[in-house]
Formats: structure tokens, sequence, C-alpha cells
């Protein structure tokens, strides 16, 4: 039987809209992605959405390669988006491992948005699942790109 793990939950407000804010973090990941955060042996040429369910989350190098992160299973702009991350504890692509990120944005009255990110199903990484809880919440994992993005959202 699986260990339950705590999902990861983090949440940031930006200066912007709920279209901005979306559009930014699905649209423009590239941007404000973590240069040092791939899997590739090639430095990150663009971080990449494909804006549908069934869409690729994937990173293409400037060797030309491309490595995958998962896939989007929920697509509602510009209110939510579901992906999977099935980057194992050894940092390569795994078919067969999935967690899921949901990342929801939620308008506050002053005309910003409140970005809750939620790492869930980490009990998939089996012995390592406490080990890599442990790494997505350190400070150069989400709480890190979450702040990477908000200054770009809210520039």
């Amino acid at each position: 039987m699986l260990q339950t793990v705590q999902p990861i939950q983090r949440e940031i407000v930006v200066g912007a809209g709920p279209q901005r804010a979306f559009d930014v973090f699905t649209g423009d990941m590239t941007s404000w992605w973590p240069a040092s955060h791939h899997i590739g042996s090639a430095p990150i040429a663009e971080v990449l959405i494909e804006p549908r369910v069934g869409g690729r989350w994937y990173t293409r190098h400037q060797d030309g390669t491309e490595t995958s992160t998962g896939f989007v299973t929920v697509w509602e702009p510009p209110t939510r988006f579901v992906v999977t991350w099935q980057i194992g504890a050894d940092w390569k692509y795994h078919d067969d491992l999935v967690t899921s990120i949901e990342v929801r944005f939620v308008a506050e009255p002053d005309g910003r948005t409140r970005v809750l990110l939620e790492h869930r199903d980490l009990e998939a990484f089996g012995a390592a699942a406490t080990q890599m809880r442990t790494t997505f919440e350190g400070p150069d994992a989400w709480n890190g790109i979450l702040a990477a993005y908000a200054k770009v959202a809210q520039a």
C-alpha cells in the first residue's frame, strides 16, 4: 500500500488580473522559469505548455532536443489548469510516474490575482516520496518559482 504524502500547497498574489496571470503562467513560461530547472543536457530555449487537454508540457533546449515534463489534464482559462509532473527522483521523465500540479487563478477585489498551486499525488514517487516532498518545499522549488513568475506577471 502506498503511503499518503501531503501535497505541496503554495500561493502568491500578483499585481495582474486573472487573464494576464493565466497567460503569463501558461503561455510565457520561458520568461520566468528558472534556467537551472531542467532535465536536458543543453540550456533551455523554451518551456512550453500546449494550451489544450492532452497538450504537452515540455522544454525545448538550445541544441534542438526536447524533454518532457508532463501533459495537460484540465484546461479552463483563465481560472485553472492541471498538468502532470512525470519527472522522477532521478530527474528523468517517466511515462509511468504521474503526479499532478493544479494552478488556480482567483480574482482579488483590488484587481490582483491570487495564484494557488497544489502539487499532489506525491506518493507516486514511492520510496522517494518524502525526499521529493522535501525537495519541492525548498526555497528554490515552488516558492522560488512562484516568486519569479510573480515578477513577470505584474511587470
